[in-house]
């Protein structure tokens, strides 16, 4: 019988492109209680990469809450400029109904 791996419940990894562009990737269920799992990760992002154009990847974000949300504008506070991408329509409207859309760069896919 084979195991199955932990997976966290939510991720976020980052990469630089080869044209340098700094992109993030969010991935599971990013709330109050997995936030906490991310966090060391942010920190190293925003600790490496203060003040450069990010874009974040939301395409495998399933769902977020405020705390979620408070990850963004970390990233947002910590970075030169930044955008948002590949959100999904129940992410899209947390971001949009709190007013932050044009703030963090909510891309229209």
């Amino acid at each position: 019988m084979g195991t199955v791996a932990h997976r966290p419940r939510a991720w976020l990894e980052w990469a630089e492109t080869e044209e340098g562009e700094l992109v993030v990737r969010i991935g599971g269920e990013l709330d109050l209680d997995s936030v906490p799992g991310v966090d060391p990760a942010v920190d190293g992002l925003i600790a490496r990469h203060n003040g450069r154009h990010v874009t974040v990847d939301l395409g495998e974000l399933s769902f977020f809450d405020s705390s979620g949300v408070t990850v963004l504008i970390r990233i947002a506070n910590g970075s030169g400029s930044m955008r948002i991408r590949h959100a999904n329509p129940a992410v899209r409207r947390v971001i949009e109904v709190l007013g932050l859309a044009s703030w963090l760069g909510l891309e229209s896919d």
